[in-house]
């Protein structure tokens, strides 16, 4: 099988009806009012579900708030690899298999791409302290890492990658490169999309891709 089509681990979906319509209850609600900004009485309301129910599917009101942050995170996670998977899919040599790579720098300036590293960096930044919600969150950062190293590690075997080049690490630097403009977004400032592109796949050039 090709490994762009291997599973990688991540939270089983919820299958019991009353689970479902509570999570669906809290995805409205942190639309409207953000992540944090709902109560249990909210919630109640909003699903016209029982307290004792609601405690009876997770362990406390928090719980459920992440819960609904995890399936949030998740659904990002899973657009991602599909987009990338996709995109990959088109590459048939080193030259197609850089315009994915261009492709990918490109995206982060797309009009959703802000919001959604805030987003993202808000649940990350919540973590602390919270083991249980870093290790679920940790699970569904795993899976895009790996699914992109799985690209990575064919396009090395195809010979578009140079060999010495760790196919985890330069996941995560493709991640990092994209994730990390959140630093600089909030200066309301941001630096030019063409440089950031330009200066990116100069790095590719001259680091993770063969010599033409």
């Amino acid at each position: 099988m090709n490994r762009a089509l291997r599973q990688t681990k991540r939270a089983e979906r919820p299958t019991h009806p009353t689970k479902i319509a509570l999570l669906k209850a809290g995805r409205e609600l942190a639309d409207e009012h953000g992540l944090y900004g709902y109560t249990v009485e909210m919630l109640l309301e909003t699903s016209g579900i029982s307290k004792g129910s609601l405690y009876h599917h997770f362990e406390d009101f928090m719980d459920f708030v992440e819960s609904v942050q995890v399936e949030v995170y998740a659904e990002s996670i899973s657009a991602d690899i599909t987009n990338a998977v996709d995109a990959f899919a088109r590459s048939t040599n080193k030259a197609s298999f850089r315009r994915f790579i261009n492709a990918v720098a490109a995206s982060a300036f797309l009009p959703d791409r802000p919001d959604l590293r805030l987003l993202r960096s808000s649940m990350l930044g919540a973590t602390r302290g919270r083991e249980s919600y870093r290790a679920r969150l940790g699970n569904e950062q795993l899976r895009l890492r790996t699914r992109l190293s799985d690209l990575i590690t064919e396009a090395r075997e195809r010979g578009w990658v140079r060999p010495e080049v760790d196919a985890d690490t330069a996941s995560a630097f493709m991640l990092a490169y994209s994730f990390g403009l959140v630093v600089d977004e909030v200066t309301g400032t941001p630096v030019d999309p063409k440089a950031w592109q330009e200066l990116v796949m100069a790095f590719v050039d001259r680091v993770i891709l063969t010599p033409d």
